[in-house]
């Protein structure tokens, strides 16, 4: 989608077989008719794409895959260890038709070694890499951090691409680039593998943090369970936040140093909760920032779309999709000089195989005879063969 919101022509192909997961992903018993086609992960993550159906492990389907990628620039594929040399789809296969293409390829574990058959989500992901050793609370279990993992391997995919058309630019060579899933999560969990080194096993910190005490999340006196997070980085916002809280209990501790407000860190924790619960949010952000004390209110998903921060910076862009109607979808957090607006989306996610004709018979030739047989044969379709 990073691609395809920059202009790029990102084809997805899927098949009526084995439509993509992320359709169904807790939208089924919910949404209806055509659930495969609202579904509200999958219209977040597929924006601006153009979507096809052809069945890869048929004859038909598999050449016609080809003929696409002989004008492609990128072939990107995410599945287990060796599926696409299986269906005569490996990098030999499609650098022979198409010397300059670049093959983008994304296993769970890689394509060698003991692991490469084993398949993988974003929150396996997140517990082999250690994300889950130092996520949740020190006398709890590890918890997983809920989808961290996607975004950010689609981000190093998206590096890699532009690094690679960049040396085919130069060069003229295409390549074939593997960004093994795990391994992306162990390369971004480097101060893991650091700490642990040098004698500082990690530990679970729920919402607290090695160099800033008090930290926390407080719930505030409005009637709506309101939450605001803050952090005290040093003694200068120490000593602001005592006088601002005025309670003799706290005073107490005006002298203690980080150390030490680590130690006490619970009975701080019920002093400021004490305070925040006597008190607006509004008040309280307004207190705290003007003291230049780090401090923000717990956003809920439905206050995105009318927080006037986000608002007043265009975050949103209304989108009309065939089905759903017209939702608000996040923009993306690079801005661009060039772009005279910050809506860069072009289109709402397709439904499935919602351009095979314009791709198929439009761009590939196939005639209308072959196509209407590539639909009876179910090598194309727009509707998944099990609901």
């Amino acid at each position: 989608m990073y691609l395809a919101s920059q202009g790029a022509d990102v084809i997805k192909v899927e098949s009526v077989q084995r439509p993509d997961v992320w359709r169904a992903n807790h939208t089924a018993p919910i949404l209806g008719d055509r659930w495969m086609d609202r579904g509200l992960l999958w219209q977040a993550t597929n924006l601006d794409k153009r979507d096809i159906t052809l069945d890869a492990s048929n004859d038909q389907g598999r050449a016609l895959l080809k003929q696409l990628c002989e004008g492609a620039d990128i072939f990107i594929e995410n599945y287990a260890s060796h599926v696409v040399e299986k269906q005569g789809l490996g990098y030999e296969d499609l650098k022979a038709i198409n010397p300059g293409i670049i093959m983008v390829r994304a296993p769970s574990f890689g394509n060698e070694g003991p692991w490469k058959s084993y398949v993988g989500w974003g929150d396996v992901f997140e517990q082999v890499s250690g994300f889950a050793t130092v996520t949740g609370y020190p006398d709890s279990r590890p918890q997983t951090p809920g989808g961290y993992m996607d975004p950010i391997v689609a981000m190093h995919l998206t590096t890699a691409i532009i690094a690679a058309l960049e040396y085919r630019d130069r060069t003229g060579e295409g390549q074939l680039i593997e960004v093994p899933q795990s391994e992306v999560g162990m390369a971004m969990a480097g101060a893991i593998l650091i700490a642990d080194q040098f004698g500082y096993p990690p530990e679970r910190p729920g919402n607290r943090a090695p160099g800033y005490a008090p930290q926390g999340v407080y719930r505030t006196g409005d009637a709506e369970k309101t939450y605001i997070a803050l952090s005290i980085r040093d003694d200068q916002e120490w000593q602001s936040l005592i006088a601002m809280v005025g309670m003799p209990t706290l005073d107490a501790f005006a002298a203690s140093g980080l150390k030490e407000r680590h130690e006490h860190h619970d009975e701080i924790d019920a002093i400021i909760l004490a305070w925040t619960l006597a008190h607006p949010a509004n008040d309280l952000l307004s207190r705290l920032q003007s003291a230049g004390i780090p401090a923000s209110r717990l956003l809920k998903p439905v206050d995105y779309n009318i927080e006037p921060q986000l608002v007043d910076r265009e975050y949103y862009q209304e989108l009309d999709h065939p089905l759903s109607g017209p939702r608000l979808f996040p923009t993306f957090p690079m801005h661009f000089s060039y772009e005279a607006t910050r809506k860069v989306h072009s289109r709402p996610a397709p439904t499935l195989g919602q351009h095979n004709e314009e791709i198929l018979r439009g761009e590939l030739g196939v005639t209308e005879a072959k196509y209407a047989d590539l639909i009876a044969s179910n090598v194309i379709g727009t509707e998944p063969l099990q609901s």
